[in-house]
């Protein structure tokens, strides 16, 4: 299960450092994206095996991009970890009728990054 793509998308440099820094070590190529519009062009021109992106961020937040994520034939198999500092919200039902694979609350633990990667690339 070695060099895979896993982008992610967070308007945060502190957000997306953290999860680079949990990831650093394993043998995949990490890209970034700073909002969904970013986003959704990585995953569109890179060959994109996980992502993981907050929900709320500007322009075209989290749910918009995984919904025109899902549209698109080249990235509707992309599974997708939502980054969320809700917790039963509405946003977490809709996220998973997109599709969503899986959902992680910040701050995110290394252990929780670390499962979510293994268990959606093992499926890759």
């Amino acid at each position: 299960m070695s060099g895979k793509t896993i982008l992610v998308i967070d308007d945060s440099t502190t957000a997306r450092q953290l999860i680079l820094n949990h990831l650093e070590g394993m043998k995949h190529t990490i890209i970034e994206a700073a909002d969904g519009d970013e986003g959704l062009q990585r995953a569109q021109d890179e060959n994109v095996d996980l992502i993981f992106s907050d929900i709320n961020m500007p322009q075209m937040n989290g749910l918009e991009m995984v919904e025109r994520l899902k549209k698109n034939p080249k990235t509707a198999g992309i599974p997708i970890c939502m980054l969320t500092t809700e917790t039963g919200s509405e946003e977490l039902l809709r996220a998973k009728g997109l599709g969503v694979n899986a959902f992680l609350v910040k701050p995110i633990k290394k252990e929780q990054i670390l499962a979510v990667v293994n268990g959606l690339l093992a499926k890759r």
